[in-house]
């Protein structure tokens, strides 16, 4: 079974992200996931390369920050396109339910939200990161890390109500306060809160009975009706508007 985390975001125009920027935040939350998974941990990330070799020359961090090998090759070739910066790491394991990848995009040209998704694949019905209590607190650590403008976690083969729209899947992080009262057809509904205490926004949990699955008719259902809710209340945003 395979689970995304997808997150977009965009820097203030007053503190704008360099290239050391980003990896330094990727570098942040690879101890989170190592936490929890030791082949997810600082030292298992390589930068991706055209063949099965390159793919194994280039550790994505050495202990101190982004590796200098790692800043030259990807400098180089993002000044190669002027149409958006990005990067592509992988955990090193060939094995499908061992490996994971993470694709990066930021600095687009049309203006667009800068991006990234975690792909991890796990044996049915499992997850990857465990129960879904794990899952959000990963969520919740990566938005404080990047203060998104929406989150969400879900597998490849779910689609949501709305094509124009994100879908809740398993888990949906909003930049807004939401309560139960919100979103009643959610499993659960979790605040995330600043360094400060201060709420930065909601994650909206589909359900906590095991793993989301995108061929469970009652996952779907619970999926497709927060969707509907939050499009109701006006809470659900376009992909064009972020």
């Amino acid at each position: 079974m395979s689970h995304e985390l997808h997150l977009q975001f965009r820097a203030s125009a007053d503190s704008p992200l360099d290239l050391e920027d980003h990896l330094a935040m990727v570098r942040r939350f690879t101890h989170i996931l190592g936490a929890e998974d030791a082949l997810l941990g600082e030292s298992a990330w390589y930068l991706c390369g055209d063949t099965k070799g390159d793919s194994y020359r280039y550790p994505l961090f050495d202990g101190h920050g982004p590796a200098a090998a790692v800043l030259a090759v990807l400098r180089q070739e993002m000044a190669k396109d002027d149409v958006l910066k990005s990067f592509a790491i992988w955990n090193g394991r060939m094995e499908s339910e061992k490996g994971a990848s993470i694709w990066y995009y930021f600095d687009r040209a049309d203006d667009a939200a800068s991006a990234w998704s975690l792909a991890l694949v796990s044996k049915p019905p499992a997850s990857r990161l465990g129960t879904w209590t794990t899952v959000a607190r990963v969520l919740r650590e990566a938005v404080k890390i990047w203060q998104p403008l929406l989150a969400t976690v879900d597998t490849r083969n779910y689609d949501g109500v709305f094509p124009d729209r994100p879908g809740a899947g398993w888990m949906l992080y909003l930049p807004i306060i939401l309560t139960e009262q919100h979103v009643p057809e959610a499993g659960a509904v979790i605040g995330v809160l600043d360094s400060n205490n201060k709420q930065l926004g909601t994650i909206v949990v589909s359900v906590t009975d095991g793993p989301f699955s995108g061929t469970n008719p009652e996952h779907i259902r619970s999926g497709h009706a927060i969707e509907v809710r939050l499009a109701d209340l006006g809470l659900l945003p376009r992909y064009i508007d972020l």
